[in-house]
């Protein structure tokens, strides 16, 4: 038989109206005691008769989540990690991948609109484009961004301090004694923005010249513009690319055309996508928690779901996760 409010409320000895506003995001009910709830309720496979709660409360019990790249681990994990917190609470997600083209992020968008009570995106929107989500937040959508953030725009948002995650990287190869250090710079989308502010102010703080050079974020994005850099004769013996597949496409190029990963040239990524440690020379990266952060954003938007106002931005802490791409190995 089904799971019931009642069997989750004789479970913790509380009342079933305690239990239905947990699940229902009340703001009556503290946190401890919802997380209490809600981690019962999915210890126990509670399931919500979503077409009875739809109809009581007028809501959808739905969450669209818009991301660049569903086949990118990154953003599956971070679409994990909203399902582990938003599913206990009632909601189930409609995910939907835009592959890096704002115009469809855009079409996607609207579509989710009137068939969701709230929205998690990675934009793939530059700045200058940021008056679409303004336009939809005046309107009284619910929106909350996760990895990317829009200059301008006021708005709830989970992301991590892209400006370290590039200091990180970047310092990391000046202890190892290289003086020219080069950047696969990313797309025009905050995080690749930031963190080739964090790279530039590492390599001042250096009094190094900074070496740039146009990239992307996939694998293909950075075997292409390795092979650009190595036919232009100017290659630098260290590497720090805007995220982790663009680092492995460049490592491929660097590989084919004869250089040895670490001997001849060193890389460092960003973002620690799953099988970075499984590669024939394992990647060294800078990490952070997209379970966290996906988990960070489902709160967010329940809250505003549940009608409060006010914008939060929450962001997770980058660390260094050393490995033999940039010629040393952590104890």
């Amino acid at each position: 038989m089904p799971v019931t409010l009642e069997d989750i409320a004789r479970a913790l000895n509380v009342s079933k109206m305690t239990v239905s506003r947990a699940i229902n995001n009340h703001p009556e009910i503290s946190r401890e005691t919802r997380e209490r709830i809600l981690a019962t309720a999915q210890k126990m496979n509670y399931r919500p008769n979503q077409f009875a709660r739809a109809l009581m409360t007028k809501q959808s019990y739905l969450i669209g989540i818009v991301v660049p790249d569903l086949m990118h681990s990154y953003f599956a994990e971070i679409c994990r990690g909203v399902e582990t917190h938003a599913r206990p609470a009632g909601y189930q997600n409609l995910i939907c991948s835009t592959d890096e083209e704002p115009r469809k992020e855009m079409d996607e968008i609207e579509a989710l609109l009137s068939r969701t009570d709230g929205l998690i995106v990675a934009s793939t929107l530059s700045a200058s484009e940021a008056k679409f989500y303004k336009r939809l937040i005046s309107d009284g959508a619910k929106i909350v961004l996760i990895d990317r953030l829009l200059e301008g725009l006021r708005c709830s948002a989970v992301t991590t301090d892209d400006v370290q995650v590039g200091t990180l990287a970047t310092e990391h190869l000046i202890k190892l004694g290289h003086r020219q250090i080069g950047h696969l710079r990313g797309p025009d989308v905050s995080t690749a923005v930031k963190r080739l502010q964090g790279y530039r102010e590492a390599m001042s703080k250096a009094k190094l010249k900074p070496l740039v050079h146009d990239c992307g974020f996939t694998e293909t994005d950075g075997y292409a513009a390795m092979q650009q850099w190595i036919a232009a004769g100017d290659l630098p013996p260290a590497i720090f690319a805007a995220n982790d597949p663009a680092a492995i496409g460049a490592m491929a190029a660097a590989n084919e055309a004869g250089l040895k990963v670490p001997d001849d040239i060193a890389f460092v990524g960003a973002g620690s996508i799953h099988y970075g440690d499984m590669l024939r020379v394992p990647l060294t990266t800078v990490s952070w928690s997209k379970a966290e952060m996906g988990q960070a954003a489902a709160t967010l938007l329940l809250e505003l779901i549940a009608g409060k106002k006010k914008n939060r931005t929450i962001t997770i802490t980058p660390e260094l996760i050393v490995r033999r791409s940039c010629g040393e190995v952590s104890n």
